[in-house]
């Protein structure tokens, strides 16, 4: 059954923090990114104890623990989810199928933050948000770039974002009647709704950008508010500092063109509600 849910959007520390969350609390499953397009592709070829490649670790070895008759079940109910901002059929049969796991679940999803009050209501579970700074989150949506590609595919391209900032865009645009925005401008939409959605469901919230300042005092707080899930300060070491690749300067632009376009959509107090947990 889903015991909690912890859940960020993409390059916001969900991984990490998954990790260690799993190595704290062993006697429960960890499901990473169940909601993944290529899950069941994934999981075809995955062996116990096999390190993912662009992570370096064992995301996927707690599917093996499932049944599997549930995890057929999950496979004919899996679907592509990304882009999800409303409850629907498809994924509440998926995520039934989930809870009728016979163990206690915790699912780190990066696809579901629009609908984390659903899934709260639906399955009676924890649900702990992680936050994080937006212009660090946007920069990590491109830790290689050079600052002639980072400015291309934030201020000239309209698609390509690597972590599905343009599904969710999408998904908003047609139900608000959005207008066409360049990648970074529809990140600064989808990061303030996504997180202030997260923020008011959750039971508890995590600021990455507090984890990586202090790990071990942030861990001993957020233990005290969860009830499902724990961090260890043991693992704190495994939080690794921030590396700074664009100056003051650059860095600054970015912050000046999200505030610009929260504003002009009118979703700035979402924002400010949103940065308050930063």
């Amino acid at each position: 059954m889903i015991e909690g849910v912890l859940a960020g959007l993409f390059r916001q520390g969900t991984t990490i923090l998954w990790y260690i969350c799993k190595l704290s609390t062993p006697d429960k499953l960890h499901l990473y990114e169940p909601c993944h397009q290529d899950l069941f592709d994934i999981l075809s070829k995955w062996e116990k104890g096999m390190k993912d490649q662009m992570h370096k670790l064992p995301l996927w070895d707690d599917y093996l623990e499932i049944p599997c008759e549930h995890l057929e079940i999950m496979r004919q109910r899996h679907d592509n989810f990304n882009g999800v901002i409303e409850w629907n059929k498809q994924l509440e049969q998926y995520m039934d199928a989930i809870n009728a796991i016979p163990a206690p679940c915790i699912l780190q999803p990066c696809r579901l933050n629009f609908v984390l009050f659903d899934i709260k209501l639906r399955y009676g579970c924890e649900i702990v948000a992680i936050v994080r700074n937006p212009i660090d989150t946007w920069f990590a949506h491109f830790p290689y770039a050079d600052i002639d590609h980072l400015m291309s595919m934030s201020f000239d391209k309209i698609d390509g974002d690597p972590f599905y900032t343009n599904d969710f865009y999408t998904s908003l645009q047609q139900k608000y009647d959005l207008p066409p925005l360049c990648n970074f401008e529809q990140f600064a939409i989808v990061w303030t709704l996504a997180n202030y959605y997260a923020i008011c469901a959750s039971d508890a919230i995590i600021s990455y950008d507090r984890v990586v300042e202090h790990p071990a005092y942030e861990f001993m707080k957020i233990n005290r508010k969860c009830k499902t899930m724990q961090f260890d300060v043991k693992y704190a070491d495994l939080i690794k500092k921030y590396t700074h690749i664009y100056d003051d300067k650059i860095r600054r632009k970015f912050e000046i063109r999200l505030e610009q376009t929260v504003a002009e959509f009118g979703i700035d107090a979402y924002y400010d509600r949103v940065m308050q947990y930063i």
